[in-house]
């Protein structure tokens, strides 16, 4: 491998051979100057050299940002993940990561850390939540990591860049008293059953509203959630395969769910019988009186009207997953039969979300260490 520096003006330059063309077959030369001194473009020249002899080089890439991204976004990226989530991330990558992203244009291979920072604090001064920049910060990673497998660059940027930690907002949730009184409010509503399954489940609206006859076991007591109901542009509600292997689990549950499920079985059959074959039967077990798909929105607008009407506190639907996960840790359920329960991906979110309401058993510890060596003596 050939190089060297040479004088130009006040300064000094390296050149270097860096291989041949693959497609000319010319050979192709390297070269950087403004060096003050000569020691220093020699010190560069060997790193290069280095780089070369051991197969690390990469030409630095003049691809724009925008067009990398959309070419691994939809070549790549989008053919390993769900549809539903494919969807959100087009929108966050058309609107923030290319059409409002300062460095959309910059080549590829010039991107730094501190542009990806100045990204970040661009979008908190816009208002955005630290829990969205943060996703934007998972694509911007994943995108970077793929762009230094396609040796179109050296590094991530993104591996050292600082996203704004995720502000936790303050968990609302439902106590014992508020539980009775909303349930006797809804008692007769054609959804109290999607409720009741809420608050002694814990499982996400989309389980529910994706939940079907045949998933339930009534001789075992136990609900298998396989599926959740999701939106998609353009095709409206679907069901989905669940978002992670955790997610398909399944749910004991107790006698009382067990017969309201009942109840509710022999309603639907009822609305059966009198719409005949206008009846769609989907198996489903949360749907309209005609056997379709419940609108997701329209729970929300029932459970706001039943909120005020029983004068509990107005929660959003999932903070009823967060009041089931909170009255088993209170209770002294192990963080591991709740992370199981709840479908996460491991305990350790679970402890992340519901630390707070874990017993302090600190006070004691000193005493149980005791007893236990005591006990050997």
């Amino acid at each position: 491998m050939k190089g060297h520096v040479y004088k130009r003006g006040e300064t000094w330059t390296f050149v270097v051979d860096v291989g041949r063309d693959p497609v000319t077959g010319k050979r192709k030369q390297k070269s950087k100057g403004g060096f003050r001194r000569k020691r220093d473009a020699e010190a560069a020249l060997r790193k290069l050299l280095s780089e070369v002899d051991e197969n690390r080089y990469i030409e630095p890439s003049s691809e724009p940002f925008s067009s990398f991204i959309e070419k691994w976004f939809y070549e790549h990226y989008k053919k390993r993940i769900k549809e539903t989530t494919a969807i959100s991330r087009e929108y966050l990558l058309k609107k923030h990561l290319i059409d409002e992203n300062p460095f959309a244009n910059k080549p590829l291979s010039s991107i730094t850390t501190e542009d990806i920072d100045s990204f970040y604090n661009l979008k908190l001064d816009e208002g955005y939540s630290t829990n969205y920049i943060r996703k934007m910060h998972q694509l911007l990673h994943q995108a970077f990591d793929q762009a230094v497998k396609w040796k179109k660059i050296s590094y991530n940027p993104a591996t050292q860049a600082d996203p704004p930690s995720i502000k936790k907002e303050e968990m609302k949730i439902w106590s014992l008293n508020e539980i009775h009184k909303f349930l006797n409010e809804c008692k007769n509503e054609r959804n109290y059953i999607t409720f009741l399954l809420a608050i002694y489940t814990g499982m996400r609206r989309g389980e529910i509203l994706g939940l079907k006859w045949s998933d339930i076991d009534f001789d075992k007591k136990v609900i298998h959630v396989n599926r959740s109901l999701a939106y998609v542009p353009n095709k409206g509600y679907i069901l989905t395969t669940l978002k992670t292997k955790n997610s398909k689990r399944q749910i004991p549950i107790s006698d009382n769910v067990v017969k309201e499920l009942l109840i509710h079985k022999a309603k639907q059959e009822e609305w059966k019988k009198r719409l005949g074959k206008a009846y769609e039967d989907n198996d489903l077990v949360i749907c309209t009186e005609m056997g379709t798909m419940q609108d997701p929105r329209n729970i929300l607008r029932v459970m706001r009207r039943l909120c005020k009407s029983s004068g509990v506190t107005v929660i959003r639907f999932h903070d009823i997953r967060h009041t089931h996960a909170s009255i088993l840790i209170s209770s002294g359920v192990d963080i591991v039969k709740v992370s199981s329960r709840l479908g996460h991906a491991n305990p350790k979110i679970t402890l992340e979300i519901y630390a707070h309401l874990l017993p302090n058993i600190q006070d004691n510890v000193a005493e149980i260490f005791e007893n236990e060596l005591s006990k050997h003596q």
